[in-house]
């Protein structure tokens, strides 16, 4: 039974590269393309992060905090900064976006309260999830901290919500007392050694961050596509329900890349002008080739949408981090050879153009025979509780 069981899976492996090798499945078919994780880190602090101030939290800091050498770990942070609300409509609208992407990001996709921060104007309002206020004292301190404790290989998540400004001295991001410029997030994050950088600014007039904060290995998305787009934003609010699996998993493969977010949230938002009968005055941009110039339709074929389209917010039932507690030591590396191979099956995927057909379709074919065995391997070491359907 279990060499029927095989066979089969080398024939739906063969299927799939030759449907693969024929351009007439998505490369994400194939699942999430990551590098192996590393060892777990050690906790530096028993305290949330967000539970104290930024500023406290850096001064307790230890020599435990320090980036140490070693492979990828595919650890995710979080950062969720609100600014200045003003009025009161949008105070309470702000607030509600930041608790909400808070929340989503740890329910839905597992990110672990010891790596989100929240900044929000008036913290004393934010209710259960621990915050800090989003002044400019904290967000830096908050941002050192990220530097010392994110490794090459883990990815960081940055949402601003708020009201933004594109004129005077440069784009900004309004919060209480001296404003977020573009320059000084793009030089702190310049400090911060992840492996991906994706930030998200649904701000007003947050275009220009894309020309500020540009570069390799980062996805930049805007709520505008440029600075005279200067009313107040909606486009958090769909990309937030972008992130709630069943809205955003647009290939339904249990995950949320950022490509699928951005063109949830992008299509929602001009619904939302055309259900109200209104001139749509935000028109959301990606980056994320690095060139500075954002696109309104990433995806195959253009310029911008590779990289979104192959970083999640979430790693799924199967990744790494969900199966740390769950599967033994075996398991474990079964699951870093998956994501290692998945990962190696995207690269080659991306290179089609470039490859020898017969060549490319061999390989394809042979990580695609591999990666079988090895799901199979990890599901005979699997619970039927933890095995997905």
């Amino acid at each position: 039974m279990g060499m029927v069981r095989l066979a089969t899976g080398m024939t739906a492996c063969l299927l799939a590269a030759c449907l693969l090798s024929a351009g007439l499945v998505p490369a994400h078919a194939a699942g999430p393309l990551r590098p192996a994780a590393g060892p777990p880190r050690p906790v530096a602090d028993s305290l949330q992060p967000a539970a104290r101030p930024a500023t406290e939290r850096a001064q307790a800091a230890g020599p435990q905090d320090m980036k140490p050498a070693g492979p990828s770990s595919g650890v995710r942070y979080g950062l969720v900064i609100a600014g200045l609300g003003g009025e009161q409509k949008y105070v309470d609208q702000h607030l509600a976006w930041a608790r909400g992407f808070y929340e989503v990001l740890k329910v839905e996709h597992g990110f672990p309260e010891d790596r989100l921060y929240l900044l929000v104007e008036d913290p004393d309002a934010a209710g259960g999830p621990p915050a800090v206020k989003s002044t400019l004292e904290e967000i830096r301190t908050v941002l050192a901290e990220l530097a010392r404790l994110v490794r090459p290989g883990d990815d960081l998540f940055v949402l601003l919500i708020g009201h933004g400004s594109a004129t005077g001295t440069g784009p900004r991001l309004n919060i209480p007392g001296p404003d977020l410029t573009a320059d000084t997030l793009r030089d702190a994050l310049g400090e911060i050694e992840a492996r991906y950088t994706v930030v998200v600014n649904g701000a007003s007039s947050s275009a220009p961050f894309i020309d500020a904060l540009t570069g390799p290995d980062r996805v930049i998305v805007t709520a505008t596509k440029s600075g005279a787009e200067r009313l107040s934003t909606v486009f958090p609010e769909h990309l937030l329900d972008a992130l709630k699996a069943q809205e955003g998993d647009l290939d339904k493969d249990g995950r949320v890349s950022v490509l699928e977010s951005f063109v949830y949230a992008r299509n929602k938002t001009a619904e939302w002008y055309e259900g109200q009968g209104l001139l749509a005055t935000e028109h959301a941009l990606l980056d994320d080739n690095g060139d500075g110039r954002g696109t309104r339709e990433p995806g195959p074929g253009g310029t911008d949408g590779t990289l979104a389209g192959r970083i999640y917010f979430g790693r799924g039932p199967g990744g790494p981090e969900a199966a740390a507690g769950t599967v033994t030591p075996g398991g474990q590396a079964l699951q870093a050879r998956m994501e290692d191979l998945r990962w190696s099956i995207d690269e080659l995927r991306a290179r089609k153009e470039q490859e020898d057909p017969g060549e490319y379709a061999a390989r394809m074919e042979e990580m695609l025979i591999e990666l079988a065995r090895v799901t199979r391997q990890l599901r005979e070491l699997q619970t039927p509780e933890e095995q997905s359907p």
